[in-house]
């Protein structure tokens, strides 16, 4: 049997303290934490990272450690694996800072082996016409919507009810049988 695809898009949203958590254990595992140091303050900074401010017992002025965008990913990773979050080898990672923590964007394709027997003969797609990881899909609205109220509830090609016929309280247009 042959493959199929899927594309899978994944957003991890780490807020500030959950960073800095990731940060502060990636130091930890590669011996880059000075010793006896608690953290001060931290600090969002979308050209140049994040920056902690530490203070070290027995020391008068704060250390200021920098992370760069490479180290942050590398910190993020570390921290899912320890975690026991999954994280795809061969997706594609990206790494935004935003106002309120950091979002990594993983991407990537699988391939599946097909469970089933496949399209017809001249029924596939267009592969370049299907959306990709860098695109998303079209969603459709449901069949015979509109923009119109109370439009959903009714059948194709139906009138609304605007005659007003309604008896004893009934909506009009409700049926008594």
């Amino acid at each position: 049997m042959t493959n199929v695809l899927m594309h899978e898009s994944r957003r991890l949203v780490l807020p500030l303290e959950t960073m800095v958590d990731a940060l502060v254990e990636f130091d930890h595992v590669h011996k880059r934490w000075p010793e006896r140091a608690t953290l001060e303050t931290a600090t969002l900074d979308p050209s140049r990272g994040i920056v902690l401010s530490l203070k070290q017992s027995g020391r008068d002025a704060s250390i200021e450690k920098t992370y760069s965008l490479a180290i942050i990913a590398a910190a993020i990773i570390n921290y899912c694996a320890k975690m026991h979050v999954p994280i795809p080898r061969n997706a594609s990672k990206s790494v935004v800072i935003t106002s309120s923590g950091v979002v990594m964007t993983l991407e990537g394709t699988l391939f599946l082996q097909r469970q089933h027997n496949g399209l017809p003969e001249g029924f596939a797609a267009n592969p370049q016409a299907l959306p990709g990881p860098a695109t998303e899909p079209e969603v459709l609205p449901p069949q015979g919507a509109s923009d119109a109220p109370g439009a959903s509830e009714m059948a194709p090609g139906a009138q609304p009810d605007t005659a007003g016929s309604a008896q004893d309280g009934e909506a009009p247009g409700a049926n008594a049988g």
